[in-house]
């Protein structure tokens, strides 16, 4: 029998990773040797999974897996510091991480066609806790990979040894860069497949806080859109955008909170506005990703000619401001995610639906080409100029 109510128990021991007496590096080495073991576990048990061969209980218990360790990912981050140092292992580690969150990905895909093929012998009970509890998995595992993708950029943007490392940085961020691409495809593909065969589940509308980071989006948009960078001005005004960068994630990461909280107990009609929004947002940090594309280039062709404390000061605000990007595009993706999940009216809306996700995801992997351009650039500098 189908059972696919989310677990509470499972395996939600959340590990304490950081071993507090080794040095940094040797510790965040470690941690990251233990996602890698972990994940390869929920990689597996994924990939084992049957809807033919077994409940859907066992499915929550890898949805309480993946909760647990993005609850790691997240520890880990939260007690980095720095500085660190970065080697060849921790990159390893980082690549394997990216690559089984995207394996993850492809296995959702598996199981959403699975799901199509027990319609005429499940109940329709049953069968609606299936469709809502995939839509729970790729929710999960698009959450997953962009804490990890997060990890990532903060490792960087904290690593003191970036010049000595940078061509297998270039390497490893390339090979992240894509499977966060096929990762989101992948998750795409499964929710619309859930969407094709669902007519009722359940949503929220937050259309005024929403339009509130819209607004805040399009001034930091034309903010960014009439900066012109110089040898004098590009660490000052630099380090402003970040800062107003930085309190635009804080009120996306608030929302994304509230949102997930509130998320829990209600079921409303999926607004067409709504949608609207979260088509609109993604554009949004695809055109800040794209400034930053800019940013680097001038950085680049100014660098010889900068003073070495204004363009060190200059490509570490670029890389915080890279990284604050890309948790905006991360949380607004998982913020959708949370409303496809709750919507009870996706069968009415399901052609809003999926024409909103694929402008999202045009727009995360430009987002993702113009991220990636802008870090290797700014590495290239900071390795060139011996920062």
């Amino acid at each position: 029998m189908l059972f696919c109510k989310r677990s509470t128990t499972g395996l939600l021991v959340v590990v304490l990773l950081t071993v507090l007496s080794q040095p940094v590096q040797a510790a965040l080495g470690n941690d990251l040797q233990a996602l890698v073991g972990q994940a390869d576990g929920i990689n597996t048990s994924l990939v084992d999974f049957s809807f033919t061969g077994q409940t859907c209980s066992d499915l929550g218990l890898i949805n309480s897996d993946i909760q647990a360790f993005v609850i790691n990912i997240e520890t880990i981050q939260a007690e980095l510091a720095a500085p660190l140092s970065i080697g060849s292992d921790e990159l390893d580690a980082l690549d394997s991480l990216s690559t089984m969150a995207r394996e993850m990905a492809a296995n959702g895909v598996r199981l959403s066609l699975e799901v199509d093929d027990i319609e005429d012998v499940a109940d329709l009970v049953e069968y609606r806790a299936a469709l809502s509890a995939m839509l729970e998995l790729s929710d999960d595992i698009g959450t997953m990979a962009d804490r990890i993708l997060e990890m990532a950029d903060r490792i960087l943007a904290m690593a003191d040894n970036i010049g000595t490392m940078a061509d297998r940085i270039l390497i490893s961020q390339q090979l992240q860069n894509a499977n966060v691409a096929l990762t989101q495809a992948a998750i795409l593909t499964t929710q619309q497949n859930m969407v094709a065969l669902s007519d009722s589940l359940s949503s929220i509308i937050y259309n005024v806080t929403l339009g509130q980071v819209a607004d805040n989006g399009e001034n930091l948009v034309d903010d960014m859109a009439v900066v012109s960078l110089s040898t004098d001005n590009m660490a000052q005004e630099l380090e402003r955008l970040q800062a107003t960068t930085s309190l635009m994630v804080t009120s996306v990461v608030d929302l994304y909170t509230w949102m997930s909280v509130s998320s829990q107990d209600a079921s409303h009609s999926l607004n067409g506005d709504t949608l609207t929004y979260f088509g609109h947002l993604s554009a949004i940090y695809a055109g800040l990703a794209s400034s930053l594309e800019v940013y680097s280039a001038s950085i680049e062709q100014l660098a010889p000619l900068t003073d070495t404390v204004i363009l060190a000061d200059a490509t570490a605000a670029m890389l915080r401001l890279s990284a604050d990007i890309g948790v905006m595009a991360g949380r607004i993706m998982e913020m959708s995610d949370k409303i496809i999940v709750m919507a009870d009216n996706i069968g009415v809306m399901a052609d809003r639906i999926v024409a909103t996700q694929e402008l999202q995801q045009a727009n995360i992997e430009l987002t993702q080409s113009s991220l990636l351009t802008a870090q290797n650039v700014t590495l290239t500098v900071i390795r060139n100029m011996g920062l």
